[in-house]
């Protein structure tokens, strides 16, 4: 049979007709955007535009686009909106993450290039003509994490946010308020060895680049920065999902920036927990993601709740979440919702433009790139609420920032009276606390040593002897532990108890290791605490005991491993018993075995096996050649395939219970209840798996740590038995449906110009490729990620334990464990 002509020619230019097609960016259709706004698709990247990866309006209106291989772009806008235009304006900078218009000039960070650099058109015909290198950065990538995103701040200076993998450049004033981060590990993991002490840092300069300060650090790739109306700094820093499972993993967080402010992130194992005394906490932690852009709704044309939001992009998880500020103190804390969300939607920048709404751009790692414009429609209700803050709240919140403000300027310059600072060292306001003893550091030893042996409140004095190890010399150690000797344990709250303990492990790292009769006080002082009921005061009582070579470490640390703590307790534990010097009996070693075979059943991040590996090994090195053959079956049994099933025996089922039946008994919440008993329902119910409670559990899903104060004991006991009937979008799957009629449901975690790669089980990390080309439709799922019914294995008692611990954030002071 003879085809007609019409069909042989379509035949033959099909592959011009098909090539002829337009990429398209996400269609609006796949974007989900809170009740009152509207989502428009600007215009798509085109097969020779790059990927998009930061944006800045110009003074014209205009936006500047950072490319993601090589060069700079521009987009002019049109009254039609086919005629919105793209332009490349330079092909030479690498990689540019940053851009930024401001002073008249065009400031871009080139990322893969020299560093921080400054356009500017000195004659008028709309071209950059002039090029400055205003500082070199040395950026020496080991995961991309270099200079990011350009910030004009509301002091008008240039504040340059810098990843882990760039030193502090030449030329930074040595009055710098964040200066000289050490790792201050009191057993450093030598399987960190090889890496340096460089941090996440924020860098800032005036318009010209003449001056140059470092602001705050202890970052790993914090990507951008944004001011809130009082002035104050805000970044949103990456976790490393690869340490889900173990103690040092940090989970994607929101950190409020203070001038001199210390963060504690460190290299591999080394990650500082949030209850060092020497660091500051998180403001808000947002579970798994990929932070980029930030900005505040402050001069935008949204509705006036929403002027008054954060708005952070969540790169990986395709979405935009909206941020509540609560001022607390000298500081706020944080709830958050979401914003709007696609999949995919691997949002990179986002701005208010001069009209006031907001733009944003995908794209990264050559991914397709599209502009979006979000507005808000007049007359359309809003679903969301902003959180209702009391006068007096915001009044004192105020007072307790400018008090703050008012101590930094000593960061940088000599105070004339030392009491300025030292009145503060005993607030039970942290962030306070915190400034003023980094500005008492920053002043002549001499001037304060004294009073900071003598002191005698137990929040002051622990303060300053902080500050008196940070700043003092190995002649400072003998007074510094005496004085800490001197305050009363018996009387310290748990809060101060940590702040002790680790003003021990600083004396002891930058002032020398004790003597012997110094060692044997020591121990005597702190054996009798350990074991004890907090898992944060367990590891710096371990670590203490174990450099102070304690006899009874060993065995007191063997009980830890066990069931009755967490996956990433126990593993704590182990690595720490693997620096001992103590002679290990055979049934100790056996023990220590024993554990390294349930071990291989944790799961977590790619690191989790690696890290247990180095475990072995530096346990295996311990034993002499005579007890490797003693063990020789038990050390072979470790590399015989894993039969979970054998070495993770299910709890049994006490009954499917119900609201109703455990809801008379709920009363009983609130008193007598069993702290120990507690801690076995929450390991037993799976729920530190996934979640975060004070210092223990794992952060997967939401951190429960205040759930007590939001929801009563009903209202808890509900989420869990039904946790589909009430769900928080935050924390929802998208399920994605294919062409085929397949569904994948599960979140990204990697985003490619063709595929993305969804995680179907963040525990265990097992992903799906799923082709771009064949997503028919992306939906939220309807099901909860968590499982119901969890505490069918329970009995009556220790459910009401469970609640009881969930209301008192996991605190084993709280009265309902007070019998």
């Amino acid at each position: 049979m003879r085809l007609p002509v019409y069909c042989i020619l379509l035949l033959l230019f099909m592959p011009t007709l098909l090539n002829a097609v337009e990429p398209q960016a996400t269609p609006v259709s796949s974007i989900r955007v809170q009740p009152g706004f509207q989502v428009e698709l600007l215009r798509s990247a085109q097969k020779d535009e790059s990927s998009w990866i930061s944006m800045t309006f110009d003074d014209r209106g205009r936006i500047i686009l950072g490319l993601d291989d090589v060069g700079l772009g521009r987009i002019t806008f049109n009254d039609d909106p086919a005629k919105t235009s793209f332009e490349k304006i330079d092909k030479t900078f690498k990689h540019p993450r940053g851009v930024l218009y401001a002073h008249d000039s065009l400031y871009v960070s080139e990322t893969n290039g020299q560093g921080l650099h400054r356009l500017k058109d000195t004659t008028g015909d709309d071209q950059f003509d002039q090029r400055q290198l205003l500082k070199k950065l040395d950026y020496r990538s080991r995961f991309g994490h270099g200079h990011n995103q350009i910030v004009l701040g509301p002091d008008q200076n240039i504040y340059l946010v810098v990843g882990n993998d760039v030193s502090f450049p030449e030329g930074v004033s040595p009055q710098s308020p964040y200066r000289n981060p050490q790792n201050d590990h009191l057993l450093p993991n030598p399987h960190d060895a090889g890496q340096d002490n460089r941090v996440g840092y924020i860098l800032k300069t005036d318009q010209d680049g003449k001056k140059w300060e470092i602001i705050a650090g202890g970052f790993r790739n914090q990507v951008d920065i944004a001011f809130n109306p009082a002035g104050e700094m805000f970044t949103y820093d990456a976790d490393m999902e690869w340490d889900i499972g173990q103690p040092w993993y940090r989970p994607t967080r929101i950190n409020h920036l203070i001038p001199g402010g210390e963060y504690g992130w460190r290299w591999g194992t080394g990650k500082w927990p949030e209850y060092y005394a020497d660091s500051l906490p998180s403001t808000l932690n947002t579970g798994l993601g990929s932070p980029t852009g930030m900005v505040f709704g402050t001069d935008s044309s949204f509705p006036p709740r929403f002027q008054q939001a954060m708005y952070i992009a969540d790169w990986q998880n395709g979405r935009i979440l909206l941020v509540d500020l609560i001022p607390s103190g000298a500081t706020y804390t944080c709830q958050y919702e979401v914003f709007l969300e696609g999949g995919p939607l691997n949002v990179c920048d986002m701005q208010f433009g001069p009209d006031g709404a907001l733009y944003f751009i995908t794209g990264g790692r050559g991914s397709q790139s599209g502009l979006y414009r979000v507005t808000s429609l007049p007359g359309q209700k809003t679903k969301s609420k902003a959180p209702q803050i009391s006068e007096q709240v915001l009044r004192q919140a105020a007072t307790a920032r400018q008090t703050r403000r008012d101590l930094e300027q000593y960061l940088s310059r000599p105070v004339p009276e030392i009491d300025t600072l030292w009145k503060h060292l005993s607030s039970e306001d942290r962030w306070l606390r915190f400034t003023a003893r980094r500005a008492l550091e920053n002043q002549a030893v001499s001037r304060w040593r004294t009073q900071a042996i003598t002191e005698t409140h137990p929040t002051a004095a622990i303060a300053g002897l902080i500050a008196l190890s940070h700043q003092g010399t190995a002649e400072d150690r003998d007074t510094v532990l005496a004085a800490l000797n001197r305050i009363d344990m018996s009387s310290l709250k748990q809060q101060q108890l940590l702040a002790l303990l680790r003003a021990y492990q600083l004396c002891l790292i930058r002032l020398g290791s004790p003597t012997d009769a110094q060692a044997s006080e020591l121990k005597k002082r702190l054996s009798p605490l350990y074991p004890h009921l907090s898992s944060s005061v367990n590891h710096l009582l371990s670590e203490l005991l174990v450099h102070l070579n304690d006899d009874q470490v060993v065995p007191q640390t063997l009980t830890l491993l066990t069931d009755t703590s967490t996956q990433e307790e126990q593993i704590r534990s182990a690595r720490t018993l693997t620096y001992t010097k103590q002679s290990w009996t055979k049934n100790q070693q056996q023990q220590f075995l024993s554990w390294l075979a349930h071990a291989r059943s944790f799961t977590g991040g790619k690191q989790l096996t690696e890290r247990l590996r180095d475990i072995r090994e530096d346990f295996l090195k311990t034993l002499s050649d005579q007890q490797r053959q003693q063990f020789s079956k038990e050390i072979a049994q470790l590399d015989k395939p894993l039969v979970e099933e054998e070495l993770v025996p299910a709890r049994p089922v006490v009954k499917e219970w119900t609201v109703s039946e455990l809801e008379p008994h709920l009363a009983a919440v609130s008193s007598k209840r069993s702290f120990k008993s507690a801690r076995q329902a929450l390991l037993a119910a799976n729920c530190l798996k996934c979640h975060r409670i004070g210092s223990t559990g794992a952060q997967v899903g939401p951190d429960l740590t205040t759930v007590g104060k939001r929801f009563d004991s009903r209202a808890i006991l509900e989420s869990i038995i039904t946790p589909s009937k009430v769900m928080d979008e935050k924390y929802l799957y998208t399920m994605y449906v294919l062409t085929n009629g397949k569904i994948v449901t599960g979140r990204p975690v990697g985003v490619s110009k063709t595929a993305i790669t969804v995680e179907t089980d963040p525990i265990r990390q097992t992903t799906v490729p799923v082709a771009r080309e064949e997503i028919e439709e992306s939906v939220l799922s309807k099901t909860s990620p968590m499982p119901a019914n969890l505490i069918d294995v329970l009995t009556q008692e220790e459910i009401l334990d469970l609640l009881a611990y969930l209301k008192a954030g996991g605190d084993p002071q709280a009265a309902a464990f007070q019998q």
